[in-house]
């Protein structure tokens, strides 16, 4: 436990449920080495639940199959990474309720329906039915994230060289002022879920008639984007620029622009979220490329950006030979 030991001898000590979770069997495990207490990198931290947090699901990587993380930079930079995300319910003495597992590829993930969180605080799960809630039992929530880091290999089915590191996140989620059975009642799909490619492509492939309804909002947002910004003098500027490339900063909005491939593209950034449009050659019409927020979080994103572009956002976007958007 090299990063925060002190930190987290005192949590373990206050909150001893935790030595529980550390002694529980996690995938990735570290490859020869059956001590699953090992791990070589420890960060816990609390917080308190919230709505996003129940419509979370797990990012699960390379458990069973040859997709990996790729580190660019950081302490990582060059390795090739696996990630396994669990969730579970705890009582005020910190006995586990239910621990709730996702699938752990994108084949498990097309023959069922992978859960939200919040069906870790329902007793039994039978399809979509959900019974015997034991709101009022808990009072923790915990999610672990694990990870190994491994020297990459050439050899795209099989990605995962020597082992470098096992390293694990716990974020305790301690009970909200109006618990957890109000809670639930309260967030809702339309304000929570995390919206990103994979959700939105399969949902459309799902014909899951309210996610594409969100999908449509994103859509509304893009047309709102380049008619008030885009259209609006930041092509011009792009076009004129000495660089096929230009940025600014509206706020805590990082706005960022450059061509692609023969495709104008733009990605609004801030600490929470990020989403991309792209214009086709041609085209008059941008289109939301990709997003990864919920839909509040990323409205908020897309009117902060008008609003500083229309309070002198064109004097602070310039020409940026170094811009990178996604």
């Amino acid at each position: 436990m090299r990063v925060n030991a002190r930190k987290n001898t005192e949590l373990l000590a206050r909150y001893p449920f935790l030595y529980h979770i550390l002694d529980l069997p996690f995938e990735p495990i570290a490859q020869g080495n059956q001590n699953l207490k090992k791990v070589d990198d420890l960060v816990i931290t609390f917080e308190k639940a919230d709505g996003d947090l129940l419509y979370r699901k797990a990012d699960n990587l390379g458990l069973i199959d040859n997709a990996c993380m790729l580190a660019t930079k950081g302490r990582h930079k060059g390795l090739a990474g696996k990630r396994g995300e669990y969730l579970f319910a705890l009582d005020k003495a910190g006995v586990v309720l239910k621990r709730l597992d996702w699938p752990k590829g994108r084949d498990e993930e097309r023959s069922s329906k992978p859960p939200y969180a919040y069906a870790v605080l329902w007793g039994v799960q039978n399809g979509e039915m959900l019974s015997q809630p034991h709101f009022d039992k808990t009072k923790y929530l915990a999610w672990v994230t694990v990870e190994t880091w491994h020297e990459p290999t050439r050899d795209s089915m099989q990605p995962f060289g020597a082992l470098q590191s096992r390293e694990m996140r716990i974020i305790v989620y301690s009970e909200p002022s109006q618990g957890f059975k109000k809670l639930q009642e309260e967030a809702n799909l339309f304000d929570n879920l995390y919206l990103d490619s994979h959700t939105l492509i399969t949902a459309a492939l799902e014909r899951n008639y309210d996610i594409n309804v969100l999908s449509g909002h994103l859509g509304e947002l893009c047309n709102f984007f380049q008619r008030e910004v885009y259209f609006a003098g930041m092509k011009d500027i792009l076009d004129a620029g000495e660089y096929r490339g230009a940025s600014g900063q509206f706020g805590p909005t990082r706005v960022m622009a450059a061509e692609m491939c023969g495709y104008d593209r733009v990605m609004l950034q801030n600490n929470v979220c990020w989403v991309s449009f792209q214009l086709r050659p041609e085209s008059k019409s941008m289109y939301v490329l990709g997003c990864g927020g919920t839909l509040p979080q990323l409205r908020e994103l897309t009117l902060s950006a008008i609003a500083g572009w229309k309070e002198g956002g064109k004097e602070k976007f310039t020409s940026d030979k170094n811009v990178s958007v996604i």
